[in-house]
């Protein structure tokens, strides 16, 4: 099941990572000691015959377009995608030490977990390996590297809880880490002063439960995606007037209970989903206020008139059913 995953400010990170990645006109031959790295990862990987031929090593390995150099030769980004072969990410990716952009994607025989040697990239500013079958638990070590900006693990076979480290991260905008079984809450190390940017979470499809802890909501959230776990408890505080970078949150599926009523709906917020959960009380008067794109408060205990005067009856009866008693278009009317 595919989820919303990119958010603007997870594209504006990852184009950013990228774009300080590309070579210029004046690139030179790729470093006789990356090279030497190259070949053997290549090694270790088992020499799959599509990346043998995307980094192009028998000539030079700075003109294939899994492999991006800067104007000295060194290597700044190493891009696999789509590889058969069965491999663990070899630990010598750790000398690569100018590189800026590491990426595994659609590779669904890479197994184990992260190597150590990630924290010797003192430049990473973008880690992703995402549709693997990467299995256990997310490193702690990974705080130790706060050069990055953005972190996705999505898609993979991770277990145990989020590591409190990655609350270290004060350069990271957007963390990915939906679609795998993760359990346990969000660490109470994700506050405003440990993560001061505008930050986007996804964690969608997991089995994280429990309470969220406050502290979250002081975060300069820009993108919720909490959906399909077991989550409880109250989320009125990831709303509100004043958290105006926020586009999007999805808290469906999962056991919240709160009072609706007293939330503040954010004006820029264009989707909002939060069905199929024990949220009560009555949609606040905010609600109108924003031109949704999406939204969806249905299989809840929500109770009282569907407000008019703004969007909300762009939307048809299935976004609001089975609730205690909504009423009002385009429900059927209160009475």
């Amino acid at each position: 099941m595919e989820t919303p995953k990119h958010s603007l400010l997870y594209l504006f990170a990852l184009f950013y990572s990228l774009l300080i990645c590309l070579p210029t006109s004046t690139a030179k031959l790729c470093d006789s000691k990356d090279k030497k790295v190259l070949l053997e990862i290549q090694e270790a990987m088992g020499n799959p015959a599509s990346l043998a031929f995307s980094w192009n090593l028998a000539t030079d390995c700075c003109t294939g377009w899994a492999i991006t150099c800067d104007s000295n030769g060194r290597v700044t980004s190493f891009f696999a995608f789509k590889s058969d072969a069965y491999f663990r990410i070899p630990s010598s990716i750790g000398k690569l030490k100018y590189l800026q952009s590491f990426q595994f994607i659609t590779s669904p025989n890479l197994y184990g977990p992260l190597p150590h040697t990630l924290t010797k990239l003192k430049l990473l500013r973008n880690l992703r390996v995402s549709y693997t079958n990467l299995n256990g638990s997310i490193p702690s070590f990974l705080g130790k590297i706060t050069t990055l900006n953005s972190l996705d693990l999505s898609y993979n076979n991770l277990t145990g809880p989020i590591p409190s480290t990655l609350g270290n991260l004060h350069n990271l905008y957007d963390l990915d880490l939906s679609v795998n079984r993760l359990t346990g809450s969000i660490p109470a190390t994700f506050n405003s002063s440990n993560l001061p940017n505008p930050f986007g979470l996804h964690l969608a499809l997991n089995n994280f439960s429990g309470p969220i802890p406050q502290s979250v909501g002081t975060v300069n959230l820009t993108f919720i995606e909490l959906a399909v776990n077991k989550f409880t408890g109250d989320a009125t505080f990831l709303f509100g007037k004043e958290k105006t970078g926020l586009t999007y949150i999805s808290l469906r599926d999962n056991s919240f209970s709160f009072d609706f009523s007293k939330v503040v709906i954010p004006n820029n917020l264009v989707d909002l989903d939060i069905s199929n959960n024990q949220i009560f009380g009555s949609l606040p008067p905010s609600i109108i206020l924003p031109p949704f794109d999406e939204f969806n408060v249905s299989y809840n205990k929500l109770c009282g008139w569907i407000p008019t005067g703004g969007f909300l009856q762009e939307f048809d009866a299935s976004a609001f059913m089975d609730n205690r008693c909504l009423c009002g278009n385009p429900l059927p009317p209160c009475t």
